[in-house]
């Protein structure tokens, strides 16, 4: 489905009169939005997303338009949708500014507490106990992880964590598990063969 024609707003009270008119009729609004060196054009993303949030809408799709600006595909949040945590601590200031209208505070009560899984907001720190256990079993092995950077082994278990499936988590791990027992670097997480 090819996305609305952008449209651009000069100022975040022209998008804010938008909203109030059309946040429950439209199911989508693509806004060409500037960046910080062509402000003087339009608004930005922050100010859209700000608006968004009042009205119960959030951001989606960016893509790149100009040197000067991109659009962002801006969608009613449906009522099952995952808040971040960014847009959770957005939503708790602009509601203490009194800025949040009653489709913003309803798309936050129709919220369930769930947090957002995204990677950069619930990185997995260490690797699970069971696999843990695999790698203390072999003194090589242990030796060579031990001595490995904090911010690799992070790395290591975020790759191996972070994977949804069962199958895939142990596909990584057997490969972690190899390079660690020839002592060398996954290539794919370095970027070049060691």
């Amino acid at each position: 489905m090819p996305s609305a024609r952008p449209v651009s707003f000069a100022s975040p009270a022209v998008l804010r009169r938008w909203f109030e008119t059309h946040h429950g009729s439209e199911a989508e609004l693509v806004i060409r939005l500037f960046k910080v060196q062509a402000k003087h054009r339009g608004i930005g993303y922050v100010e859209a997303l700000d608006e968004a949030l009042c009205f119960g809408w959030i951001d989606g799709v960016r893509r790149s338009l100009d040197v000067e600006s991109f659009t962002v595909r801006f969608t009613p949040r449906k009522p099952k949708s995952i808040w971040s945590a960014v847009n959770i601590r957005k939503y708790q200031a602009l509601e203490a500014a009194g800025r949040i209208r009653e489709p913003g505070r309803a798309a936050f009560r129709r919220w369930d507490g769930k947090k957002a899984p995204y990677s950069f907001e619930s990185k997995p720190t260490e690797l699970a106990a069971p696999f843990l256990k695999r790698i203390r079993a072999d003194k090589k092995t242990r030796a060579y992880h031990d001595a490995l950077p904090p911010g690799y082994r992070r790395l290591i278990a975020f790759w191996i964590m972070s994977a949804k499936k069962p199958e895939t988590q142990e596909r990584r791990f057997a490969l972690f598990l190899e390079c660690c027992a020839n002592a060398r670097r996954i290539s794919l997480l370095t970027g070049k063969s060691e």
